[in-house]
């Protein structure tokens, strides 16, 4: 991008996300029939109701949200979002699948590899870290780009396969004397995708697929590292560790690969986009664009309804790239995205799930190590937003547009665990934080960069291709049989290079709240200025800790992470 280009791109969402608001923020007053009126106009125009996509003539019901009616005022917020977020396409997207075109085929590992050294060669983008297949690549991908439904595996879990590993292998895997052992000290962990196979699409599982697996892994405490212990596939019955024919291993491993790929992507956009829309709606209905309430989360819900419409066109429709390369494809990923739509829970913070995947026993985890500091600094300033307009606990209860928010979110099809109503300001920052920090830190943990980075060919892929699973241990197996195939390769590499975007300065979180309506507030100076000491801080904290890492992960540090979700 020129400078000139960055400079409109800054302007453009600075516009277009405050509405162009210059009035300062406040909280309603009884008798101001004026905002009353506008909040009523508002409401009149947009609505949540039950939808979904069709496809081959299939309804898939998704989360309650908009209808899109051509002209109506959801048209024109989506028709806003995708000018800006045009601006930030990856424009070498099309050169990385012509380069791998032109550099096939790709039928052996030297192939692949030759294939991204085109793609650093010609400056395009760099070779993506999963690249590495090795044991401790595969380890140390969870601490990073991956296992975000990883757990903790406590006493009387998971008897089956782990009772039968023997103790030569948990020794050198966990460094304990016995997995029981490895389990009493917290340093064993689980990736558990034991019913995700369902989610294949049906049309194309005879040559595209992912299997039910469940991956095990150690958190070796001699070594450092965080290793593979035992792969079960469940279709199969069969488990497999590294003491069996390296074919079989990298199988293994490729088929809990698969199997994270694509729950994450479906993860990701049922946690962090499909959830946040209705409550935004809600919120549209409720609140005057003046309510600072509105205007902090209007400004980190941006992209969500542009997403979610492009998601319908270019990747959740028959077709496409991702329904061409992914094991779910179109239909999988949506009838994935509304079984996941359940277990969404909006009071459960960052805390909280840490506690309750145990993940506090994992401390190298970036998630865990980069996210505590994230959710600190993002707690500490929506704290002080919040109170910088409600002095105590009765104004947040006198507050009429929010409490009138509230009761709606907390009846909404598909959004679980919001309160009915805010007692006070503890309530009101926990709910608010938690939404900030889902749009403007979880997502880009998941989703963005890593998304490049978390898959390679031929070993992390988004699916196993052709072969049939092998049913009994000791097969022939080359792994090669179950990697993309080559005319697909750059297919693939095209659709997850759209993920890794450009990260102009004026979008990153370390120049956030510095637009209208935020720049115009006294009282929102201090709070802002303490963000911005605190994200300088986390930008030198992770080149630091990354910096001699053999595999670093620092995509998520603040001068690459948007303050809003799509990217």
């Amino acid at each position: 991008m020129t400078r000139l280009s960055l400079f409109v791109l800054g302007v453009a969402i600075a516009l277009l996300e405050t509405g162009m608001i210059s009035a300062q923020l406040s909280i309603p007053v009884d008798g101001d029939t004026a905002r009353s009126a506008s909040i009523s106009a508002v409401a009149s125009q947009i609505a949540n109701v039950n939808r979904g996509w069709t496809l081959n003539g299939i309804f898939y019901p998704i989360i309650t949200g908009p209808e899109l009616v051509v002209p109506s005022l959801y048209y024109t917020k989506v028709t806003e979002q995708l000018q800006t977020i045009s601006q930030l396409n990856n424009t070498a997207q099309q050169a990385i699948m012509d380069t791998l075109d032109a550099s096939g085929p790709y039928n052996t590992v030297e192939s692949f590899k030759r294939g991204y050294e085109a793609l650093e060669n010609t400056g395009l983008i760099e070779a993506p870290q999963a690249l590495d297949s090795s044991d401790e690549a595969f380890g140390a991908m969870r601490l990073g780009s991956k296992g975000y439904t990883m757990k903790l595996v406590k006493i009387g879990e998971w008897t089956d396969p782990l009772d039968s590993l023997p103790n030569l292998l948990v020794n050198e895997q966990c460094n304990k004397a016995s997995v029981s052992n490895a389990i009493k000290d917290h340093t064993v962990f689980v990736e558990d995708f034991s019913t995700h196979g369902q989610y294949t699409d049906p049309k194309t599982a005879s040559f595209k697929y992912t299997p039910n697996v469940v991956g095990f892994f150690c958190m070796n405490d001699k070594r450092g590292h965080l290793l593979p212990l035992a792969i079960k596939i469940i279709n199969t019955g069969l488990t497999y560790t590294k003491n069996d024919s390296a074919g079989e291993w990298q199988l293994a491993k490729m088929a809990l690969d698969s199997a994270e790929i694509n729950f994450r992507q479906a993860f990701h956009f049922v946690h962090v986009h499909a959830i946040s829309i209705p409550i935004q709606v809600e919120m549209m209905r409720s609140m005057a664009e003046a309510h600072p309430i509105y205007a902090l989360l209007n400004y980190h819900f941006f992209g969500n309804l542009a997403l979610e419409y492009l998601g319908g066109i270019t990747l959740f429709a028959v077709g496409t790239p991702f329904d061409k390369t992914t094991a779910y494809g179109a239909s999988g990923f949506l009838r994935s995205a509304l079984d996941e739509i359940s277990k969404t829970f909006i009071n459960e913070d960052f805390p909280t799930e840490i506690a309750n995947r145990g993940l506090t026993y994992l401390p190298k985890n970036r998630f865990v190590k980069y996210g505590c500091k994230y959710y600190e600094a993002g707690k500490k300033f929506v704290t002080s937003y919040v109170r910088a307009y409600y002095t105590s606990n009765k104004a947040v209860q006198a507050d009429k547009e929010l409490q009138t928010w509230a009761a709606r979110c907390s009846v909404l099809e598909g959004v679980n665990g919001f309160p009915s109503s805010f007692r006070g300001v503890d309530d009101l920052v926990k709910i608010v934080a938690n939404l900030v920090f889902q749009n403007s830190v979880k997502h880009h943990f998941m989703n963005g960069r890593v998304s490049w980075h978390s898959q390679a060919a031929p070993f992390s892929g988004l699916a196993l291709y052709s072969a049939p699973l092998p049913t009994e241990k000791g097969a022939t197996v080359n792994p090669l049989d179950y990697a993309v195939p080559s005319d697909l390769f750059a297919v693939m590499s095209f659709l997850v290079a759209g993920f890794y975007r450009p990260i102009p300065a004026s979008i990153s979180a370390l120049q956030a709240y510095t637009t209208l309506p935020f720049t115009n507030e006294k009282v929102l100076e201090q709070p802002i200025a303490e963000f911005h000491l605190a994200m300088a801080s986390m930008e030198d904290l992770i080149d630091n800790s990354e910096a001699n890492e053999k595999y670093p992960f620092t995509w998520i540090k603040p001068s690459l992470l948007p303050w809003f979700s799509f990217i």
